[in-house]
């Protein structure tokens, strides 16, 4: 086997392991929707309802 063949086989083999360790379309869709429901979960906030207006439950100073 000469250079050139070596150099072509040893790309083919690491297109190979390319596609092996890649992810697809759908993987990658799949992910990027995870992230979207997490970080929209962190943001959803639930309304807190204070029972005074203002400083809320701070003590009153005499």
């Amino acid at each position: 086997m000469d250079l050139a063949h070596a150099l072509t086989a040893g790309g083919l083999a690491g297109r190979r392991t390319d596609h092996r360790f890649t992810a697809d379309e759908t993987e990658i869709r799949a992910a990027e929707e995870r992230v979207a429901r997490r970080r929209a979960a962190a943001v959803e906030r639930h309304p807190i309802t204070f029972t005074e207006r203002g400083r809320h439950a701070a003590p009153r100073t005499a």
